[in-house]
């Protein structure tokens, strides 16, 4: 699911025939991509998978807006995979910053082989239908799809992130 329609999309094109249909449909996901993008933000919700090396006492989330962790999981040098206890940890659902993961105190994550062994599993996103994305999102996403529908082909990477980054920058994840 897109979170701007064909026929938005068309509409604020000012496209009335369908010989463009397929071409606009591409260029709605690619602006809808080039958004969450430049936001640090995933706009429909969305699973995801998150791998680290090494855990710390606070894990951030690198998928916002966070609506859930699922699972974590660790993999030992054996290459078997255990279920992370959710008793051991607590997660911050911010909707405004990054999503974090706490461990618990007087908690230790368990052993794992410290190579691609630590695994987030989770959700993230505005929620499940278009109408849960804020508005200057999908007007940044309308913008972004009318300068790359104009500039087939040569589209200047500085023209598209001026003419978003007034409409983003509000909902830009910034990290430290």
């Amino acid at each position: 699911m897109a979170v701007v329609s064909l026929e938005e999309a068309k509409a604020y094109l000012k496209v009335d025939t369908t010989d463009d249909d397929m071409l606009i449909a591409s260029l709605i996901s690619v602006a809808e991509a080039t958004i969450e993008k430049f936001t640090g933000r995933k706009l429909l919700t969305s699973e995801f998978a998150y791998m680290l090396d090494m855990a710390g006492d606070i894990i951030l989330i690198p998928y916002s807006p966070l609506q859930e962790i699922t699972k974590i999981e660790t993999v030992a040098s054996s290459g078997a995979v255990t279920d992370v206890s959710s008793e051991i940890y607590e997660v911050d659902i911010s909707r405004d910053q990054v999503g974090r993961i706490r461990l618990k105190p007087g908690n230790s994550w368990p052993d794992h082989r410290c190579f691609a062994s630590f695994i987030i599993r989770g959700r993230a996103g505005y929620g499940d239908t278009p109408d849960k994305v804020p508005s200057p999102l999908k007007v940044a996403i309308l913008v972004a799809l009318a300068i790359l529908y104009e500039n087939r082909g040569a589209v200047e990477s500085q023209k598209l992130q001026d003419a978003i980054s007034a409409l983003c920058w509000p909902y830009r994840v910034l990290r430290i």
